[in-house]
């Protein structure tokens, strides 16, 4: 599944119609039946808007690269209520995991865990030869 079938599995989990999310996200329905559909993809700052209004954490939408993560394991069902760490914290935590991602980091890492371990050693190595290259690296800022 991926961003938006998981939008609209929570969202009708929580008997919510596209206009009433569209209303608390200050948005177009269109916009949120694009995202569902899969024709847009919403941004990371908009998918962060997109759990809060559906309280959720963001990783039950990003569907995830993160689920391997030490601290989401940790506290993914834990009960906030017996728990002194609520879910806008672990939101948070999960937004500054996922802030500075663009889509294309989150597809290089659904598509890295599809691997078996041989095929990650391997991407691994292919990415080290490839940040060895200056073709391929970014400049650095100085």
């Amino acid at each position: 599944m991926n961003i938006g079938d998981n939008m609209r599995n929570i969202r009708k989990q929580k008997n919510m119609t596209l206009q009433q999310l569209a209303d608390i996200l200050e948005c177009s329905q269109q916009n949120i039946s694009q995202y569902e559909s899969g024709k847009r993809t919403p941004k990371l700052k908009t998918v962060q808007k997109i759990a809060g209004a559906l309280n959720v954490n963001i990783n039950d939408l990003l569907e995830s690269p993160l689920d391997d993560s030490p601290f989401y394991k940790a506290l993914k069902n834990a009960n906030p209520s017996e728990h002194p760490i609520g879910k806008d914290f672990i939101n948070a935590q999960l937004s500054k995991q996922v802030d500075d991602w663009e889509q294309i980091d989150i597809e290089l890492v659904k598509k890295f865990k599809q691997l078996n371990e041989t095929g990650k050693a391997i991407a691994v190595e292919r990415v080290e030869e490839l940040a060895e290259i200056p073709r391929y690296t970014q400049k650095e800022e100085n």
